[in-house]
């Protein structure tokens, strides 16, 4: 299993993630970009282990372009955060974590949805999405998740639960459906990026963290 992060592990992350939710990608040297049209309508940025004559590239960009943002990965938030600071870049967040996991040990059937729900599966070639409705009402939706295979790995990405539905263990009924879907390509491991209430439900479901994810403004 992948011990840490590296250039090749994000730029996997970074198509996987990009992918699934449609976005344009391109690649300036180390730097990885997403146009992220449903949100900013600009470019989100996206490195490993930033020097800091790259954070300091990266903040000229900001500057002139105020919506785009950056996202960069270290083994330490504090170093990378103590740099940004200097070269005049703005933490917006600092509390979410990469994490991975071997899915060997996860399901290979899809699991059967919770008493009262019903699931709605939707495949596009690489990239699965899963949902988990009410059967009284299955215009709404309690849970639900993405999934792409990249490069032997599985991205996990979106995966939420309506404020309703929370506490009932739906989140890992997603999380399950999404693994046994991925295991339809040729995967090995799975990555995602969690947040703080996210990293609990996830180590409990044998996932580990591989280091810090901090977002940046200029």
């Amino acid at each position: 299993m992948a011990s840490n992060a590296s250039d090749e592990l994000i730029g996997t992350w970074v198509t996987g993630w990009a992918g699934a939710r449609g976005y344009e990608t391109r690649n300036e040297g180390r730097v990885h970009a997403a146009l992220r049209h449903d949100t900013t309508e600009d470019w989100e940025y996206v490195i490993y282990g930033p020097s800091k004559e790259e954070l300091a590239a990266v903040a000229e960009t900001l500057k002139k372009h105020p919506n785009r943002r950056l996202t960069a990965f270290d083994a330490s938030a504090e170093n990378l955060v103590a740099i940004a600071n200097e070269v005049g870049l703005q933490v917006t967040s600092d509390d979410e974590a990469l994490m991975v996991t071997e899915l060997a040990v996860h399901d290979v059937e899809v699991p059967l949805p919770a008493d009262g729900f019903v699931f709605q599966i939707e495949r596009d070639g690489t990239h699965a999405y899963v949902s988990l409705h009410p059967e009284d009402n299955q215009e709404l939706v309690a849970a639900s998740g993405h999934v792409s295979a990249v490069s032997g790995f599985a991205i996990f990405d979106r995966i939420i639960t309506g404020a309703d539905f929370r506490r009932q263990g739906l989140g890992t009924l997603i999380m399950r459906a999404l693994a046994s879907l991925a295991q339809e390509h040729d995967v090995d491991e799975g990555l995602l990026i969690a947040s703080v209430d996210g990293q609990q439900l996830y180590a409990s479901l044998g996932w580990t963290s591989l280091g810090k994810v901090v977002m940046f403004k200029g």
